[in-house]
């Protein structure tokens, strides 16, 4: 039998000490029990792709589309935090509505943020995470007709403007339903917002991000419309994590309460909005 060479013991030697190096590493890609990373760390040493989902149909404040692209908007904001503070890179995906929650169970979409679990009956409870925001359900309705049409009681039997596909708190979705308020729907927010400055309903439902939004960066909107003081339902909203999410749930739900602790979820939600809260 032929005796190695000495350049050959030096290469197999080498060979072996990087094999024990990599096996003892902290950092080389540290998974939980699940097989899901804690590191955000890929198996070339850079960082892995985190998916976020949005709706096409997602506008101002929550996200910013331009040419097809998300660009901006609390939603993204939050979700580069989120890949920052646990080592990914973020992606965003979009997404048609009634795909949202099979592209999640597909693995197409690691993550969807921005959604109750009353949005998402499909995803197990155990998927979401803390809550990122509250927001409120809230009516609109023309400033000129503030005087007549000043509580909710006031729009029963009125047209009222709502988002197509959209679930509304349960005291809402039970006033269309039972024919207290008639549902008018749109394709989107603003659709709704034209729909109601040119008289074609009473009402319209949206949330206070929306309505603090609106205030803030467009003072016709202000001058022409009005929020009524009571809201309609309160939303905790949250991120569902796919199950085939690359990020464990423990170091999700880490980040968000840490950006809690520290103010974040505050201050993106003040420069998306106006502000902090309602």
């Amino acid at each position: 039998m032929p005796r190695p060479t000495l350049a050959g013991a030096v290469l197999l030697i080498t060979a072996a000490v990087a094999g024990l190096a990599a096996l003892f590493s902290d950092d080389a890609g540290a998974q939980s029990p699940t097989g899901q990373s804690l590191t955000g760390q890929s198996p070339t040493g850079l960082p892995a792709a985190l998916v976020f989902g949005i709706l096409e149909t997602e506008q101002p404040p929550l996200v910013d589309l331009r040419n097809g692209e998300v660009a901006g908007g609390l939603i993204k904001a939050i979700g580069d935090e989120i890949a920052r503070r646990t080592g990914f890179k973020p992606l965003y995906r979009l997404v048609p509505r009634n795909r949202l929650e099979a592209d999640l169970a597909d693995g197409l979409i690691d993550l969807a943020c921005g959604y109750s679990p009353d949005w998402l009956p499909k995803v197990a409870i155990t998927r979401f995470s803390p809550p990122i925001l509250v927001s409120h359900s809230v009516l609109v309705v023309r400033r000129a007709d503030s005087e007549r049409l000043r509580t909710l009681g006031d729009l029963a039997g009125r047209p009222i403007g709502a988002i197509l596909g959209f679930r509304y708190p349960r005291e809402v979705e039970a006033a269309f339903i039972d024919g207290t308020w008639q549902r008018e729907d749109a394709p989107s927010a603003e659709s709704n917002f034209l729909k109601l400055r040119n008289q074609r309903v009473d009402a319209i439902l949206t949330t206070d991000l929306e309505a603090d939004y609106r205030q803030t960066v467009d003072k016709t909107w202000a001058r022409a419309l009005t929020v009524l003081p009571q809201t309609v339902g309160d939303h905790e909203e949250r991120c569902a994590n796919a199950p085939r999410s690359p990020l464990a749930m423990e170091t999700l739900d880490a980040a968000i309460e840490a950006m809690r602790a520290d103010g974040t979820l505050t201050r993106l939600r003040l420069a998306a909005t106006g502000r902090a809260a309602s």
